[in-house]
């Protein structure tokens, strides 16, 4: 005799799926919740990891004087002994002529707010520095080279003077450079220069090449190929004061302008050339040994 299949009470069945849907919804949330902290975190790591040593809640307070007053002479850089240098001022910018590279070690210049806002037009005419002592490229030693007429004091920040802007121009302020980075990240850092200049009034530029031992050279002039570019920036006039520098390797290249960020200091170690020195010891050292990247808006 087949036994009677006892029935379930009423309402069980439809408790026990509530309870089940409740536990799908409550464990569904969990999953949204951590992958929104996840993604949180991930974005916030992107925006805020650095590969420099010195970030903004790592810089140190300065408790030294403030500047006082225009500094003279800032412009200017101390070269090696050991390394060929002719120092050549132009109404725009200094130059350290190295002869036996045909290129500048460092061009150096101050950049007013009100400079940035001149009209004198861009002349493109490439000429040999009348100033130079022996031999300096001539535009053509760049032809079908591969490489582009790279400015260290770019064309840009010599709007405010006729004759500036033609002294831009000489060779002996001009160095090989790969194409991508010339119109690259090497423009946008010169951009952001000239930013940086009208909001705190006055900075102090220096550019210039590294260029290995043994190295390549394009032209009639064996004209040095540089294998990577600095650019120092100092705003030594604002209060806390500030510093920054950018290594470059001369290739194309599509990073972020902070990742080549570096002390002003590591740039002397690595080119032997001391730049703001006529600064106050103290003021020196906290600008070329700290990098606030928020200060600098990278």
């Amino acid at each position: 005799m087949a036994k009677k299949r006892r029935s379930r009470p009423k309402g069980k069945s439809r408790s026990r799926k509530q309870s089940n849907t409740g536990h799908i919804v409550r464990n569904t949330i969990t999953v949204i919740v951590i992958i929104a902290i996840i993604v949180f975190l991930l974005l916030y790591l992107r925006d805020n990891t650095s590969p420099l040593p010195f970030r903004a809640n790592n810089t140190p307070a300065y408790t030294g004087t403030a500047v006082q007053g225009h500094i003279a002479s800032l412009d200017r850089a101390k070269t090696p002994q050991n390394r060929r240098s002719q120092i050549i001022e132009h109404k725009g910018y200094t130059v350290s002529y190295n002869s036996q590279w045909r290129l500048p070690n460092w061009v150096a210049y101050e950049l007013t707010a009100e400079e940035t806002r001149g009209d004198a037009e861009r002349s493109n005419r490439f000429l040999v520095d009348p100033k130079v002592e022996g031999i300096c490229p001539r535009h053509n030693d760049y032809t079908h080279s591969g490489y582009d007429r790279g400015h260290m004091a770019p064309a840009a920040d010599m709007t405010w003077d006729e004759q500036a802007m033609r002294e831009s121009f000489y060779m002996s302020n001009i160095c090989p450079q790969v194409h991508g980075l010339n119109t690259g990240v090497w423009k946008q850092l010169e951009n952001k220069v000239r930013i940086w200049a009208r909001r705190d009034s006055a900075i102090i530029v220096v550019s210039g090449p590294i260029v290995k031992e043994s190295h390549p050279t394009i032209g009639r002039n064996r004209v040095a190929v540089p294998d990577y570019f600095y650019k120092v920036v100092a705003s030594p006039y604002v209060n806390p004061p500030r510093g920054i520098a950018f290594i470059f390797k001369n290739e194309v290249t599509k990073q972020p302008l902070y990742t080549y960020t570096v002390t002003i200091d590591s740039v002397e170690t690595l080119t032997g050339i001391d730049f703001l020195y006529n600064l106050p010891d103290s003021l020196e050292n906290y600008i070329e040994q700290n990098i606030d990247l928020q200060s600098w808006q990278l």
